[in-house]
């Protein structure tokens, strides 16, 4: 398994003493290491992309499920263009399918996905 999270202090960040060990204890084990913050850097690179980054929002404030028609007609994609998106997604890890006969369902693997778009969303309208 990866190691998502860094357990050591890197020797070459500093050439001097910790000035605040009570600050930098707790974030001990707890910051990303280099596996943990590919991953991320991944997935943020997969909603980097204006198309998936509108699908999955619209995953998110829906919910639940959505049908490629359904979604299709929100975005106004090409179903065509909206399956390759989603095949995207679904590779890595962000939306998860559910064929009915020849209808697909998607929706985000978990609430986690959920509130990072929402709250992306949210930070964009603010302005910041």
């Amino acid at each position: 398994m990866a190691q998502v999270f860094a357990s050591e202090i890197d020797a070459d960040s500093c050439s001097v003493a910790c000035i605040h060990p009570g600050t930098i204890r707790p974030l001990l084990g707890r910051s990303l290491g280099v596996d943990g913050a590919r991953a991320v850097g991944d997935l943020f690179a997969t909603l980097a992309d204006p198309s998936r980054a509108r699908i999955v929002h619209l995953l998110a404030i829906s919910g639940d499920e959505l049908c490629v028609c359904d979604m299709a007609l929100v975005t106004g994609m090409s179903v065509s263009a909206l399956s390759h998106q989603l095949r995207h997604l679904r590779e890595r890890g962000a939306v998860e399918r559910r064929k009915d006969g020849r209808i697909a369902y998607y929706r985000l693997v978990d609430d986690h996905l959920r509130g990072l778009v929402l709250g992306a969303a949210e930070h964009v309208a603010e302005g910041r």
